[in-house]
C-alpha cells in the first residue's frame, strides 16, 4: 500500500503518512474511549468490525463518502476498501505435490507445524472439511452443536501443532521463517512472495477457506481533524487508486499462473459464507476464545 496510496499522498500534499499494525478484533472497540486510536486519521479495519464501530459510535460518520456500487454495500461511516480471500499454503521445498485439509491435519505422515488464524471464521471450516465434511455441507453441519463439537474435536488434536496467526501478515511470515509447514494464508501474499524469486517456493489450494472484507474508517474525536481524515480516506478511494491497486494484484496472479501451466486451468472458489457468520459471530468466538483460553 507505500508505494499505491502513501507516497503519493505525500508528494503531492507534502503531508507524512505514519502507519501501524494494530490488533483488529471486536473487544478493541469496547475500550475506545481515551485510546491511542484518536490519534489516527483513518483506520482499515475488517467488516464486521467497522459495522460494529459505526453503530457504537466508535468511528464518524460522514455524507461525503460514495461507495463503490460494484464491490460492496457501504454505509456514511464505514466505506469498503478491498478483500483478501485466503486458503492453504504450503513450502514446496519441503512438501511435494498439493496437500488437501487431511493432510494438513496428518502431522504423523507430514511433521511441522501449522499456521491457522486465531478466529473461529474459517479455522472451524477447515477442522470439517479435514474431517471429510463435504464442502456443500459445511456450513449444514456448523448450525449444530453437534456440528461445532465436531469442529472443536478436530482442533483439539491439531493444537499442539499449530502457530497462531491474528494478523494477515503474520501468516506468511509464519511460512517464509519456516515456523510451519503449512499454514492458513493471503493468496495476496503468497503471489508476493513468489514473486520475489525465481522459483516460487510456495503452492496454495486454488480454493480460498474464507474471505476478509475491509474496510476504511475514520476514528471518532481524531485529535488530527476530520478535515484532513476526510481528504485521505476520499483519496484512497478514488477510482485510479482502486485501480492502481487491483491491477498490482492481478499482475500477480497472471505471474504465478504463466510460471504454473496447472494454476491456469484452476477456478478458485470459496465456500466461505458471510451469511452464516453474520448470525453465528459472538457465540462462536465467544466460545472459540474460551477454548483457547483452555488449551
Amino acid at each position: 500500500m507505500n508505494d499505491i496510496f502513501w507516497q503519493p499522498f505525500t508528494r503531492i500534499t507534502g503531508q507524512r503518512i505514519t502507519t501501524i499494525i494494530r490488533n483488529n478484533d471486536l473487544t478493541t472497540l469496547e475500550k475506545k474511549t481515551g485510546t491511542p486510536q484518536r490519534s489516527w486519521s483513518l483506520a482499515l479495519t475488517e467488516d464486521e468490525v467497522a459495522q460494529a464501530g459505526c453503530n457504537d459510535g466508535a468511528f464518524l460518520s460522514s455524507d461525503t463518502d460514495a461507495a463503490d456500487p460494484a464491490t460492496r454495500e457501504s454505509s456514511s461511516c464505514n466505506v469498503p476498501a478491498f478483500s483478501l480471500d485466503f486458503t492453504l499454503a504450503w513450502d514446496t521445498s519441503r512438501f511435494r505435490g498439493k496437500p488437501d485439509w487431511k493432510d494438513f491435519w496428518d502431522v504423523a505422515r507430514h511433521p511441522g507445524k501449522r499456521g491457522l488464524r486465531a478466529d473461529p471464521r474459517g479455522t472451524l471450516e477447515a477442522a470439517l472439511l479435514s474431517d471429510g465434511v463435504p464442502p456443500d455441507a459445511i456450513y449444514r453441519v456448523l448450525s449444530t452443536p453437534e456440528g461445532v463439537n465436531r469442529a472443536f474435536r478436530r482442533l483439539n488434536q491439531l493444537r499442539p501443532y499449530i502457530v497462531w496467526w491474528t494478523a494477515p501478515g503474520d501468516a506468511m511470515r509464519i511460512l517464509t521463517t519456516g515456523a510451519a509447514l503449512m499454514g492458513v494464508a493471503a493468496t495476496a501474499d503468497v503471489f508476493i512472495t513468489n514473486s520475489k524469486h525465481p522459483n516460487p517456493g510456495f503452492g496454495l489450494l486454488p480454493s480460498s477457506i474464507f474471505y476478509i472484507n475491509y474496510d476504511w474508517v475514520i476514528p471518532a474525536g481524531t485529535m488530527r481533524g476530520e478535515a484532513a481524515a476526510q481528504a485521505l480516506r476520499t483519496w484512497i478511494i478514488k477510482p485510479e487508486q482502486r485501480e492502481t491497486f487491483s491491477s498490482r494484484i492481478s499482475l500477480l496472479t497472471e505471474n504465478r499462473n504463466n510460471r504454473d501451466p496447472d494454476a491456469s486451468h484452476e477456478s478458485p472458489a470459496s465456500l466461505f459464507s458471510n451469511s452464516f457468520w453474520r448470525d453465528h459471530l459472538p457465540a462462536l468466538q465467544e466460545q472459540f476464545r474460551q477454548w483457547l483460553a483452555e488449551h
